[in-house]
């Protein structure tokens, strides 16, 4: 399956399903979906079996069920699960639960492929854990695409030079995991700290880029983006794509 432009990928996607993240989200996030969707496109076969963890607004995954004729399952809160009916349930399944419950294990084996967007740096848990739990449920050739916030991005290295913090208060920061305070980041990686997890999880880190949410920039930030043009590495997001080693 080749890769789609961003006009067939905004087409291929029907906001009026959302109840929860709705049209601003997809347009604040476009550029991120957008590349993870073509990642995957290009990377899983056709009639897949994917599990999606916190699938959230879960636009990525539409493309991909209708692109691939693939079986979608979603792991979310219960809330969100029954907010967002409309939508899971044109997928093949829905799982309520806390994947930073350590009672928590995946509700399927023989994975083809995991969906972990924009989710692992709300966990109050080490991700490695989960990692672990995800690749005995993979299938041979199973793979694991993950979508966060560059931690060493060079927004937050501007922000801590004017002691400005660059973690959430700690009313939120020490929060409960819930449907509740589902927007807070609780630890956000540097992309070797990742891999480290990765590794240790029985993982290989195959694919890796870093880009933007969206793919145009207000004009009091073209500087920031002037400069993450250049140097990559402190762009603010970054797609992982990983496999058994």
């Amino acid at each position: 399956m080749g890769s789609l432009t961003q006009s067939e990928f905004r087409a291929s996607i029907d906001l009026e399903k959302r109840k929860f993240h709705m049209n601003s989200y997809f347009e604040s996030s476009f550029y991120r979906q957008y590349r993870s969707t073509n990642m995957a496109l290009n990377r899983i076969a056709p009639k897949s079996r994917i599990l999606s963890l916190g699938a959230g607004g879960a636009f990525v995954e539409e493309v991909i069920q209708k692109r691939l004729d693939a079986s979608v399952y979603v792991v979310d809160f219960a809330e969100t699960l029954a907010i967002e009916n409309d939508l899971y349930k044109n997928f093949s399944g829905m799982f309520a639960g806390d994947i930073s419950d350590p009672d928590w294990h995946s509700p399927l084996d023989e994975i083809d492929a995991v969906f972990w967007f924009d989710n692992i740096e709300h966990l109050q848990a080490d991700p490695t854990t989960i990692f672990r739990k995800l690749s005995t449920s993979l299938s041979s050739n199973g793979q694991i695409f993950i979508t966060t916030d560059n931690f060493a991005r060079l927004r937050n290295i501007l922000k801590l030079s004017f002691n400005r913090s660059i973690v959430a208060l700690p009313h939120d920061l020490f929060s409960n995991v819930d449907f509740e305070h589902e927007y807070v980041h609780r630890r956000e990686y540097t992309r070797p700290e990742l891999e480290s997890c990765l590794n240790k999880a029985g993982l290989k880190l195959v694919e890796f880029e870093m880009l933007w949410q969206s793919p145009k920039e207000k004009l009091k930030k073209m500087p920031f983006r002037t400069f993450e043009t250049l140097f990559p590495r402190f762009r603010p997001h970054m797609l992982l794509r990983a496999m058994r080693a």
